[in-house]
């Protein structure tokens, strides 16, 4: 089954509708959505490029050892999130939630992040390498081992926040 087969089985399972809970691995995407529920959906070493995912759910989602290219990432919740391991280059995250979320050993590479909010996040081992952005929030956002190199944001309001 291919990556997209499987995400939109898994839309179906959370909507009632059929399908089947599913957990892409290893599998390569390049494909856009739309409206999706992809709560509880695992990524296990699977590639993404050029993929774009828009007013999609991914709560509770859980996402190991994947690298994104060229993704963009549009008025999503991603709340409660578990990033392990990813590689995100080039890609675009905006108007997105990621309350409570969890991000370990992850390297985001000349990404853009516009009105993004990071309350009581944990993030550990974590690059910004180049990145820029604009309007992100996060009151009470935990990092140890933060790397901003070559980054600037912009409005950038951490409340309560404890980085390195």
């Amino acid at each position: 089954m291919s990556a997209q087969e499987t995400i939109l089985d898994h839309d179906k399972w959370r909507k009632g509708t059929g399908g089947a809970r599913a957990g892409p691995a290893g599998e390569s995407d390049g494909n856009a959505y739309a409206g999706l529920d992809l709560n509880l959906i695992t990524f296990d070493s699977c590639t993404f490029s050029g993929s774009s995912f828009t007013s999609t759910t991914f709560l509770d989602a859980a996402w190991t050892s994947c690298r994104f290219s060229g993704c963009s990432f549009s008025q999503c919740d991603m709340m409660s999130i578990k990033i392990t391991e990813c590689t995100f280059i080039n890609c675009t995250f905006s108007q997105s939630q990621f309350k409570a979320s969890t991000f370990r050993d992850c390297t985001f590479e000349k990404c853009d992040w516009m009105g993004l909010n990071f309350d009581a996040s944990h993030w550990s081992r974590v690059s910004l390498l180049e990145c820029r952005g604009q309007q992100i929030t996060g009151g009470d956002l935990q990092g140890k081992y933060v790397d901003f190199t070559g980054s600037q944001f912009e409005a950038m309001q951490l409340t309560n926040a404890l980085i390195n």
